[in-house]
């Protein structure tokens, strides 16, 4: 199995992505699935990443750029990862974020954010094996509020 991860160009790799996301979002209305992809490739802070199996792909990221004030660096949260279902229980979760993880590296990341469902125990079993923590455990006295707009 000839596996890669790649960095979402804008104009090279709309179709790819676009094609996973919409597996991914099925559940969603289509007026706004359809929305989505478009809008995503226009922010400043969208950073995509694709893993192709033998050049098909197989599995994305959708992931947006913060900054660390307390230490002045760039951190990554990964909002969306999916693993399309018909490459499903061959590693490729673990392979997709090993390579956001490089990029990181790479680029000065100071680390890499992501939030998951209590009950989603498949992929909390791969973030921890990827070295991910809950860092509330670390942090008792932390809270994450939020208000919606809309």
């Amino acid at each position: 199995m000839d596996t890669k991860v790649i960095y979402v160009e804008r104009d090279k790799h709309y179709l790819e992505f676009n094609d996973l996301f919409e597996e991914y979002a099925s559940d969603l209305p289509e007026e706004v699935r359809s929305k989505v992809v478009g809008q995503l490739f226009e922010l400043p802070y969208f950073h995509g990443f694709i893993c192709f199996v033998n050049n098909q792909p197989a599995a994305c990221a959708v992931c947006y750029e913060s900054f660390s004030t307390y230490r002045s660096m760039k951190l990554l949260n990964v909002h969306d990862f999916m693993v399309s279902e018909r490459y499903r229980g061959i590693g490729l979760g673990k392979i997709l974020l090993n390579g956001i993880e490089q990029y990181c590296n790479a680029n000065e990341y100071l680390k890499i954010t992501l939030e998951v469902n209590n009950n989603n125990t498949v992929a909390k079993k791969l973030y921890q094996s990827c070295g991910f923590e809950d860092y509330q455990v670390e942090q008792k006295d932390l809270n994450h509020w939020q208000k919606y707009l809309v």
